[in-house]
């Protein structure tokens, strides 16, 4: 995976954090990542597993986000009308 990917992907993971998606994340030894649930279960990952476990949970946000079922916390982003 390249470098700028592995950024994409932290800063989904971010976003997924600070929205309140998932409680954790951590980049393990040798690429690896562990994501935390609010149920507190870890989930561990290769770099490719995470990546398109990742796409995934951002798709279900930003459809929640888009059928107004969830508001996004992002700062500075304004609710629709």
């Amino acid at each position: 995976m390249s470098a700028a990917r592995h950024e994409y992907l932290t800063a989904m993971l971010d976003v997924l954090v600070y929205e309140n998606i998932l409680l954790a994340w951590q980049r393990m030894p040798l690429g690896d990542y562990l994501i935390v649930s609010h149920e507190g279960e870890e989930i561990r990952l290769t770099a490719q597993q995470a990546d398109l476990w990742t796409r995934g949970a951002f798709a279900v946000y930003l459809a929640l986000v888009d059928q107004r079922r969830i508001s996004p916390r992002i700062p500075g982003d304004s609710p629709h009308n």
